[in-house]
């Protein structure tokens, strides 16, 4: 770690250990586009200096209201090294929700993607538009600034205020970066929640260093390797990630373009990614539908296939040599079927990195099996991402890993996560009140999760400490659980178990149009859907009946009935992060809910 104890500087070593190789992956039009470590230390460098001849004190907070690009990581970096207070926005945020934030963080700028988050910029602001008069203001005045990522008319861009301090004194950052104390707030993440409040946790200095530290012991990735970033870097695990890639000296490739991932993964051939669990399991149904609709020798290799591949994956997993003889046949499976898998992920992935929600046990069993680690972990957004991973010589499947260097983990008496270490947050901003009642009185931060430990001492996240489902009888369910179960069947795409002060549990579900399409295809000449449907429905009762039999007599799902759209962000029904809303969707469903009790 670097003596100054920040990633800003740790970040400028590695800019001058690598120098031209390197270090960032964009699109620019049709082409992907390379910048070098000197290339984009130039630019931050440039930028801090900018904001700083702009005004821009200790403490002072800056919003970046963008999609995951290039432009935000240096945004990042430049705010945090001329110490000032870095506030990532959603882009998916409205006008509302982006005036409470500039409110309560007292933002003196803000720099914004385009004009179309500039038009939500100006709402916000209460303003009809964002004129260059508010950003003309004095160093000394109390103009709000805003800076544009792409040109606007009326904004000054970065690429124009970077141009233009390319030759500023390095001496003025390089002050302000030696005064940075670990204690001091880096930057204020909002949690969305999945009750739609925002809290704006305060992350430190001392925090990022800790959880950077923590993470390069787990991800032993190097400057050869290439990880595909394109969570939202509002979304506190694709924050981290991208400090990570900084720090750690790996390349990163930036996109916001979800939509292409089949065809970036191509283009790219990354070496890791990091990403929620709905990624993966897409991917992993994907292969399924494929192998489904295959005639019946490739179903019967895929098979054979994956029975060796979980065959080699529990010889890892006990760390044993493979025998010879079996090595062979591993070689033939690779060739006849996960190499196919592989090619569809670039040919050079090895590694997903994985959190934000329960990942499916049996996916991360079939990617292990096909070569392709899952590293699942836990964290929060008040511990600035992971807090426990588990690691490529040493996982356990349904867990989330052990803790990361520094931070200890306990389980209070009612099973909730408790939490210390050097990772964990400041506390809440503007809410002192919810701050203290974050800890409890030995400092253990409360997560509000629910966890147990497996024999081995792995940590499995089983709930929510306040979704817990209470039944009429007084059971207590986490219907956690029981949803990762049922969003593992083909049909379905998402799950919400109902069932608080009723007899029995219920269970909301969307279905998962790409299975859908294949079943109207193979079952319905017509290529009527209702048809599909209906045999999406019997399927679902069917696998339901199954999962039924590995429940408690009180965990059982007594009925079920399908929505006809998915749930989404843009509907309520899910936060940014893809956490379901489950008041919000009680409460517009209710009927349909009423109708299964």
């Amino acid at each position: 770690m670097s003596l100054n104890n920040n990633v800003i500087s740790e970040f400028f070593d590695n800019a001058k250990k690598f120098k031209d190789l390197p270090c960032a992956h964009f699109k620019s039009g049709d082409e992907w586009v390379s910048k070098s470590w000197s290339e984009v230390s130039s630019q931050i460098r440039a930028f801090s200096l900018a904001l700083i001849n702009l005004g821009l004190e200790k403490g002072d907070s800056v919003i970046i209201f963008a999609k995951t690009r290039l432009e935000w990581a240096i945004a990042d970096f430049a705010i945090m090294g001329a110490r000032g207070v870095c506030v990532p926005v959603y882009q998916t945020f409205g006008a509302e929700r982006v005036a409470h934030i500039m409110r309560e963080t007292n933002a003196k700028m803000a720099i914004v993607e385009d004009s179309d988050l500039a038009e939500v910029l100006a709402r916000a602001l209460g303003r009809q538009s964002l004129a260059d008069s508010h950003n003309a203001k004095s160093k000394n005045g109390n103009g709000f600034r805003v800076i544009s990522m792409d040109p606007v008319d009326t904004l000054t861009s970065m690429d124009d205020l970077i141009s233009s301090h390319m030759d500023g004194s390095p001496d003025i950052l390089e002050d302000r970066l030696a005064d940075i104390s670990p204690e001091d707030v880096a930057t204020c993440v909002y949690t969305s929640g999945t009750t739609g409040e925002l809290k704006g946790a305060l992350i430190t200095h001392g925090n990022i260093s800790a959880e950077i530290e923590g993470t390069k012991k787990v991800f032993l990735f190097g400057p050869e390797d290439i990880g595909l970033l394109w969570l939202p870097l509002a979304h506190v695990l694709g924050r981290m990630m991208e400090i990570y890639g900084f720090v750690q000296g790996t390349q990163t490739a930036f996109t916001s373009d979800v939509g292409r991932l089949p065809e970036i993964y191509r283009e790219i051939k990354p070496h890791f990614v990091c990403g929620v669990p709905r990624m993966l399991e897409k991917v992993h149904e994907q292969v399924m539908d494929h192998t489904r609709q295959a005639g019946v020798i490739m179903r019967t290799i895929f098979a054979w296939a994956l029975r060796v591949g979980r065959k080699r994956s529990k010889y890892i997993q006990r760390q044993l040599p493979l025998p010879f003889l079996f090595s062979i046949g591993l070689h033939l499976a690779d060739i006849l079927v996960f190499r196919k898998l592989k090619a569809r992920l670039g040919g050079r992935l090895w590694c997903f990195i994985c959190g934000g929600a329960k990942l499916s046990e049996e996916v991360a069993k079939f990617f292990h099996s096909a070569g392709i680690s899952v590293l699942e972990g836990y964290g929060l957004t008040e511990t600035f991402a992971a807090a426990t991973v588990n690691r490529l010589d040493d996982f356990h499947f349904g867990t989330v890993g052990k803790p990361i260097n520094g931070v200890e983990i306990r389980i209070a008496p009612d099973g909730e996560v408790l939490i210390k270490g050097p990772i964990v947050f400041k506390g809440y901003i503007g809410r002192p009140l919810e701050t203290k009642e974050s800890f409890d009185r030995d400092g253990w931060f409360k997560t509000g999760d629910l966890g147990e430990y497996s024999r081995d001492g792995f940590l499995r996240i089983v709930g929510r400490k306040k979704e817990i489902i209470i039944t009429a009888g007084g059971k207590n369910v986490a219907p956690q659980m029981i949803e990762s179960m049922l969003v593992a069947i083909p049909y379905v795409e998402q799950a919400m178990v109902y069932g608080d002060g009723r007899k029995y549990l219920t269970a909301l579900v969307t279905l998962n149009e790409t299975v859908l399409k294949g079943c109207t295809k193979e079952n319905d000449a017509t290529n009527d859907s209702s048809a599909a449907v209906f045999a999406a429905r019997a399927h679902i009762e069917d696998a339901i009946i199954a999962i039924n039999k590995k429940l408690a007599g009180y965990e059982t799902i007594k009925r079920f009935a399908i929505i006809g759209k998915p749930f989404s962000i843009a509907g309520g029904e899910l936060t940014p992060t893809l956490k379901l809303r489950r008041k919000i969707i009680s409460e517009k469903y209710a009927q349909l809910i009423e109708s299964m009790y």
